[in-house]
């Protein structure tokens, strides 16, 4: 059957703007020329009918009967569907409908005995349980020339979006409701990593990498203190191999002096001076990352310089290749300890003042949506810095996931001062339109209205709007933007809508 789009789009819109229907209490219910639409929310489904005129003992066109599991605003695929219809004097007719005639949508074509009003209610069995719905009251007429022929025109600015189109997008609708809200700061910002969390490693001798040593790539962990590369020194001149030499030089001097003092050949002052000798050479050796130990963690021998990374964490960069000759300060590995990481945000000068009395904040990251939170402040800058005129405040940002990397910009909102109490929507759901701020409000099954909106505060994941949209009303939270196209296609309201 089909019913007019205008009709559908009318019903919908006759309950925008008021409180949204609690669990069991009809949306929007609309007859016309004896056909009607109805629009029905419960705590787990959406019920969307669209339902032809009845005439006594005449059975109908087919009702299109639309039902959507709030969870996931998907189709019901599944389920035994039973529609009760009760008439003047006990008439009553029921249907049952084993499952959907495509996902989402079933069908009936009762034939009412009665004139009169009828009462219709819906039990879906799915999922283990029976989920009643009530839909409401419908006409049946004597005759067809006793249905009524009036026409409505449809108020102007509601968008079109088949029930299909829904289903077949990412979707979903969440209830504008009364929040309190921190009073917010808005800033840019980046992901650096904290003091001791990125480590630029060079290479203190030159020389040539061993193609044999290990060779980590980039993405990949390794320890504090994990071998990196090994080289091989290649100058006689270089301060490793001559560093190296001392130690030898010296342990063999100091085994001399042992000798010595054992046969009374010398003073102890003479044998106090070698071990001391020997010590200063080994310092110095190590301090340039040498080791003296001939059976390493990676197999290599003294004479082998082992380069190894400073902190534990995942390599960022590699700038070096196994067989190519460095030389002595050659920035080899980047390492950064990616958890946790610091969002430094960059305060507007004129907030400076207000930035002592940081709480939190939130932000997102270039090229993602997902929302990110930071409570702990890690430091409140002292200078405003000349050239972006703005003050730093850094954060401390868990990154369990990986998923924040060092080099990020991020925009978000600091926190701060007492929360403020308003209607709040989910952050995504607000879109920016040529500087305007505009949620789509879902006013019908398949109806919905553009609101420009007045915003205020926001903590991330809720906005306060302070004009626009009302408590209760159903707000697009994911699939707004979708919603905007279709309000942009050529979409004639006035035809009629899709048949089932």
């Amino acid at each position: 059957m089909r019913v007019n789009r205008a009709v559908a789009l009318a019903a919908a819109f006759s309950c925008a703007g008021c409180d949204s229907p609690s669990a069991d209490e009809a949306a929007a219910t609309h007859s016309h020329a004896g056909g009607g639409v109805v629009t029905h929310w419960t705590e787990s489904l959406e019920l969307f009918v669209e339902y032809p005129p009845h005439v006594r003992e005449v059975a109908s066109e087919p009702w299109g009967i639309h039902l959507t599991w709030l969870a996931d605003w998907k189709p019901v695929r599944e389920g035994r569907l039973r529609l009760v219809l009760r008439g003047p004097g006990g008439a009553r007719e029921e249907i049952v409908m084993q499952a959907p005639a495509s996902p989402g949508v079933y069908s009936a074509s009762p034939t009412l005995t009665e004139v009169g009003t009828w009462r219709a209610d819906l039990t879906l069995t799915a999922r283990g349980a029976d989920h009643t719905i009530s839909m409401g009251q419908l006409e049946v007429f004597a005759s067809e020339d006793a249905l009524p022929h009036d026409v409505e025109q449809p108020l102007p600015g509601l968008i079109a979006l088949l029930k299909e189109e829904q289903w077949a997008m990412p979707f979903e609708v969440a209830v504008a409701e009364t929040r309190r809200i921190p009073n917010s700061i808005p800033v840019t910002g980046e992901i650096t990593a904290p003091a001791g969390g990125l480590a630029h490693v060079s290479t203190p001798v030159e020389g040539l990498v061993l193609v044999q040593g290990p060779s980590p790539a980039p993405g990949q962990a390794v320890r504090e203190g994990e071998t990196l590369a090994l080289i091989a020194p290649t100058s006689l001149h270089d301060s490793y191999a001559r560093m190296l030499a001392d130690v030898e030089d010296a342990e063999r001097e100091a085994a001399r002096a042992e000798r010595l003092f054992a046969a009374g050949a010398i003073a102890e002052r003479r044998l106090e001076e070698a071990h001391h000798d020997l010590e200063v050479a080994r310092s110095a050796f190590e301090a340039v990352g040498g080791s003296l130990s001939a059976d390493g963690d990676d197999g290599s021998d003294p004479n082998v310089y082992r380069l190894r990374s400073p902190i534990g964490g995942v390599i960022a960069d590699r700038h070096v290749a196994p067989g190519e000759h460095v030389a002595t300060g050659t920035h080899a590995f980047t390492v950064v300890r990616p958890d946790p990481l610091w969002f430094v945000a960059r305060v507007p000068a004129r907030h400076a003042e207000a930035a002592g009395g940081v709480s939190g904040a939130w932000f997102t990251v270039e090229g993602a949506t997902r929302t990110h939170a930071a409570d702990r402040v890690v430091s409140v800058g002292s200078i405003i810095d000349p050239e972006s005129r703005a003050l730093p405040v850094r954060f401390a940002v868990a990154n369990p996931g990986g998923v924040l990397k060092v080099g990020m910009l991020a925009e978000g909102h600091l926190l701060l001062g007492e929360p403020v109490e308003g209607v709040v929507v989910p952050t995504p759901a607000i879109l920016d339109e040529d500087g305007l701020s505009v949620v789509y409000v879902k006013v019908g099954g398949e109806a919905f209205q553009r609101r420009v909106v007045e915003t205020g505060p926001s903590d991330g994941s809720w906005t306060i709007v302070h004009s626009g949209v009302a408590s209760g009303e159903q707000v697009v939270a994911v699939g707004a933007y979708q919603v905007r196209l279709a309000s942009l296609g050529e979409v004639e309201i006035l035809d009629h809508g899709h048949p089932h």
